[in-house]
């Protein structure tokens, strides 16, 4: 059963009037709690917050959001398991650049086979799972046939690399995977088109789950070292925004808009806490001075994508449109946020303000 809007914030208040436990300082020992105290929590939005809030290192918090983004976008990966999301080679992320095949064979054993490399893999030598895009052709159109393939990491074939020129989160491995001949069954295949069911969105809802993360973060922090009322408010509001774009339609132009401006106003945050982190630990202070800069990262792309919604409004197209891959219906007729009840009626909305 879905939980209510303001569940995991009551949870948080609840957690920060008491003594904030200590976090756990190693991976291993982090994923543990993350999973106890997750267990009971259905939207992996949610357990991004509280992977967040568990933890005192920002690294350990954008692992919580990667995690549960994948969880959101693939609902039936399992919750105690680390899965690392593989689509990056040597010529980048675009479809066209996907090198990495995926071939029927004749055996009675499994049914294709999987070759290929990837770069910048997140959690490479945590993972416990692989989502790998590979492809399965070309389209009569010219296109990449792209499919998404689960692979145990530890299956055969199948070799990790660390990369060591990684200066962000380094209390997370990064790495390089390769794929020799490795066996995939027909139930390894996720459905749909890699790139527009997988690929794509996920773009959108790692960006969300990780906003997620380090927002419980930031809002342990603030508990913590006692920071003002007003700020600690601050945080909690950017969260019931998160989740409740989290738990749309990412797909949806709406979505997309007040993603934009919830990034934003995110942005604005950090620069006006800056002064606060003058009071905490100079470790977690450094580290979260190195780190910050995730949240700017592929912010071109983002740019492009709030372009793009913004497009489908000013072209005047309220109906789905195919070359834009957008549709109206994405935030929900309604929803529930800060104990008030919400009903939209898309049909009559002409503008968003929030």
């Amino acid at each position: 059963m879905e939980k209510s809007q303001l569940c995991i914030i009551d949870w948080l208040l609840t957690k920060s009037m008491q003594n904030v436990p200590e976090a756990a300082k190693q991976f291993h020992a982090w994923r543990q709690i993350f999973y106890r105290a997750t267990g009971d929590w259905p939207a992996p939005v949610d357990r991004a917050v509280i992977g967040g809030f568990i933890t005192d290192c920002a690294a350990y918090a954008f692992a919580a959001g990667y995690c549960s983004a994948l969880q959101s976008l693939v609902p039936e990966l399992p919750k105690d398991k680390i899965t690392s999301f593989c689509v990056t080679e040597a010529e980048g992320a675009h479809p066209r650049a996907i090198k990495t095949t995926l071939s029927p064979v004749k055996n009675k054993e499994h049914a294709y086979s999987l070759n290929g490399e990837k770069k910048y893999i997140t959690c490479a030598d945590e993972a416990d799972l692989i989502l790998a895009a590979a492809s399965e052709g070309i389209f009569e159109d010219g296109k990449n046939m792209i499919r998404m393939v689960k692979v145990d990491s530890h299956a055969p074939g199948v070799t990790i690399t660390p990369m060591e020129d990684i200066h962000l989160v380094p209390e997370i491995s990064h790495g390089m995977v390769s794929f020799h001949d490795v066996a995939v069954k027909a139930d390894d295949l996720l459905s749909g088109d890699g790139y527009l069911n997988y690929i794509k969105p996920f773009r959108t809802i790692e960006d969300l789950h990780v906003s997620a993360g380090i927002l419980g973060y930031l809002f342990r922090i603030a508990c913590q070292y006692d920071w003002d009322q007003a700020v600690r408010q601050t945080i909690l509001s950017r969260i019931v925004m998160t989740r409740t774009l989290a738990l749309s339609d990412t797909n949806s132009p709406a979505v997309h808009i007040l993603t934009g401006d919830l990034l934003n106003r995110t942005a604005t945050l950090f620069h006006r806490i800056e002064p606060y982190w003058e009071t905490v630990d100079k470790d977690a202070r450094d580290a979260w001075n190195r780190d910050k800069a995730l949240m700017s990262i592929a912010q071109n792309a983002r740019t492009q994508r709030l372009d793009t919604a913004w497009a489908f409004y000013e072209k005047g197209k309220h109906s789905q449109d195919t070359n834009l891959s957008l549709k109206l219906t994405g935030l929900p007729s309604r929803f529930e946020i800060f104990g008030f009840n919400i009903n939209l009626n898309f049909a009559e909305v002409k503008s968003f303000s929030w």
